[in-house]
């Protein structure tokens, strides 16, 4: 008898597991949206339902999928909050086959923790068991919602738990989530940049401000919880200056991890200067000397520092987003974004290794003793770069047009009365683009380039200028990768970055002349 059928013989399979008094406690404190958005793939695909049902009905690319919650009320109310968190995560909802498969691993189960369900993934990697890449981005989320028995640190053993020696190549690309989408380091970018202003630090207040510096640290270096305990106040510092032009180049002290002895070992990692003036401003409002600690843990015996750093930076991710989108969230129209600061931690390794960065390179920055880690980060590069264009589930296009929900709507310029939008690209002035309802007086991205990705820029609806820009940044786009490929820099970033700003000024394009706002 193999594992997994000795696995699936263990328990009656008719029945859920119970769930504990703290875990129940857990689940009706939790927040059903009323409505579950669907990110549509075609012009007949089901847009949204009602999740009040116990059984959901939705149409998907030509085919009908019916869910239906069978199980104990807590059961249900649990699993249609995480396929909501599913459906957002993956920009498609799970399908009714993938559904009745993690219903047939719940009822394996002998209870509901990190370690049986990190037990059910182990012997189903090693079986043929299906739904291994369900269950597993089923646990993922439940380690983020801080589910009771589930520890937020377990989130770093989970990706590295063995996956299936399938000899289907595409089942394999189902492992990595979508959990850093182009659209949302944008807007993190973009809100890092606003807030790393005088005028923007001014705004916060000083709970804002310091989630704000937390996200600023987990974007930029991928700190742990236990990095963050080991961050002083003179971990980041002012490294240089150009007094002519006012620009700043800061450092961060990266504390190293996992060692075999304790030491004060660290290594140095540059800051842009936006988020070094946001530690700077955080310092000064809460008196923070070069000797003192940076996050201080505040002694609460029932949360410890990694939750408390976990909640600061979702806090700072909802903070950030577009008040449109706070109003869904706030309507129960849309889930809240929820991220562990171990997702930001692999957003770090991943993009250095598909930037062709070394594992010594990795290591230094994640802060890592050896480059046993970094090497997987660097062996799964060729998974990544497929997965963006051949993932299961994933349609590329509908993945890039959810960026449009960081551009506002059209306007006709007759009846604009804020701010302008005009700048000079590659040697061309461009006027009157679109305009402008950022709160500041002053933008300090490039203006039209980085425009059309940000969610205070509202496009005019006359195109041709629209696709005069488009054109120069073709003409951008084409030199870029000529010249990188005569100079063997094949991985040039700022090809990435050209190619995404075309997309962005596409989406708007065809936005448009499909007479949508």
């Amino acid at each position: 008898m193999s594992n997994a059928t000795h696995l699936h013989q263990k328990s009656n399979p008719r029945l859920a597991p119970c769930f504990t008094a703290e875990q129940k406690a857990f689940i009706d404190g939790l927040n059903l949206p009323a409505v579950m958005a669907i990110n549509v793939a075609a012009q007949d695909d089901t847009p949204h339902l009602q999740t009040k049902s116990d059984r959901w009905e939705y149409v998907r690319l030509g085919r009908i999928h019916v869910l239906i919650f069978d199980l104990p009320p807590e059961w249900n109310k649990l699993l249609k909050v995480l396929l909501i968190k599913y459906a957002s995560g993956h920009l498609a909802p799970l399908s009714s086959v993938k559904f009745v498969e993690i219903k047939s691993a719940i009822k394996t189960l002998e209870k509901v923790s990190y370690g049986t369900f990190s037990k059910w993934l182990e012997v189903c990697a090693a079986g043929e068991v299906r739904g291994y890449f369900e269950v597993k981005s089923i646990t993922r989320y439940l380690i983020r919602m801080g589910f009771p028995d589930f520890d937020i640190d377990d989130l770093d053993s989970l990706v590295r738990l063995p996956v299936p020696n399938t000899s289907d190549p595409f089942l394999r690309y189902q492992d990595v989530e979508a959990a850093m989408p182009t659209h949302f380091k944008n807007l993190i970018v973009n809100r890092l940049v606003e807030f790393g202003t005088p005028e923007g630090l001014s705004t916060l207040s000083d709970k804002e401000l310091k989630d704000i510096s937390v996200l600023a640290i987990s974007y930029a270096v991928g700190c742990r919880p236990q990095q963050f305990a080991k961050l002083i106040g003179g971990s980041v510092k002012l490294h240089a200056m150009n007094h002519r032009t006012g620009l700043k180049r800061y450092l961060i002290a990266v504390p190293l991890v996992k060692q075999s002895a304790v030491t004060d070992s660290t290594t140095p990692v540059a800051l842009s200067s936006e988020i070094g003036r946001i530690i700077d401003e955080y310092k000064k409002r809460f008196e923070i000397e070069d000797g003192d600690t940076l996050y201080p843990y505040n002694g609460d015996k029932n949360r410890s520092l990694s939750q408390q750093m976990h909640q600061s930076l979702n806090d700072a991710l909802l903070f950030i987003q577009p008040d449109e989108v706070k109003l869904a969230i706030a309507n129960e129209q849309m889930d809240t974004p929820a991220y562990t600061l171990y997702d930001f931690r692999h957003n770090i390794g991943h993009s250095m290794a598909m930037l062709n960065a070394s594992a010594e390179e990795i290591a230094m920055v994640l802060g890592h003793a050896s480059t046993v880690a970094a090497s997987y980060y660097i062996q799964a590069t060729p998974d990544i770069a497929l997965l963006k264009h051949k993932a299961l589930g994933s349609n590329p296009v509908w993945k890039g047009m959810m960026g449009l929900l960081l551009t506002g709507y059209s306007v006709d310029e007759t009846e604009w009365d804020g701010y302008f939008v005009s700048g000079i690209i590659r040697g061309i002035l461009i006027k009157r683009v679109g305009g402008c309802e950022r709160h500041q007086r002053l933008c300090h991205l490039q203006k039209v380039r980085s425009c059309y990705g940000c969610f205070y820029f509202r496009p005019f609806k006359d195109i041709s200028k629209h696709k005069k820009v488009l054109d120069i940044m073709t003409e951008e786009l084409i030199d870029l990768v000529d010249v990188s490929h005569e100079g063997q820099g094949i991985l040039n970033p700022l090809i990435d970055t050209a190619t995404q700003t075309k997309n962005e000024i596409e989406m708007v394009i065809n936005r448009l002349e499909g007479g949508f706002r």
